[in-house]
C-alpha cells in the first residue's frame, strides 16, 4: 500500500499514551502517518505517528472520506468524529452480541 493509498484509513493507535484510541489517516511519509480523530487532532493540526504503532481498523466503515481525503478534498471536523463515533458503537454492539451468544450456550 503506497502513502497515498492509506489516506482516509480508519486506524487504532496501538502504542503510546493514546493507546487504542481510532483516527482517520490524513497524510502519509515513508516513516510516520499524519492522523486526525476531529476533536483534539483535526485535519489542521494532525498527530504524527509512527506506522508501526497503528493498525488498521477492522471491520466496514464508510469509506467516501478516504475517497474525498485522497482527491484532496477537505472534510468537515464533525465527519470525522461522526466516522469514528458510528464504528466504535457497531463494534461495541457486535462485541457485545457475540459475547452473549457465548455465554448463552
Amino acid at each position: 500500500m503506497t502513502e497515498k493509498d492509506i489516506v482516509g484509513t480508519l486506524v487504532c493507535s496501538t502504542a503510546g499514551h493514546d493507546k487504542g484510541e481510532y483516527y482517520i489517516v490524513v497524510g502519509a511519509d515513508k516513516r510516520e502517518l499524519y492522523v486526525a480523530n476531529g476533536k483534539e487532532r483535526t485535519c489542521d493540526s494532525p498527530k504524527k505517528k509512527n506506522k508501526k504503532h497503528l493498525q488498521p481498523a477492522d471491520g466496514d466503515y464508510d469509506p467516501a472520506i478516504g475517497k474525498r481525503l485522497r482527491a484532496g478534498e477537505s472534510v468537515r471536523e464533525e465527519e470525522i468524529r461522526k466516522l469514528i463515533g458510528n464504528y466504535i458503537r457497531e463494534n461495541i454492539t457486535c462485541q457485545k452480541r457475540m459475547s452473549s451468544k457465548s455465554k448463552a450456550q
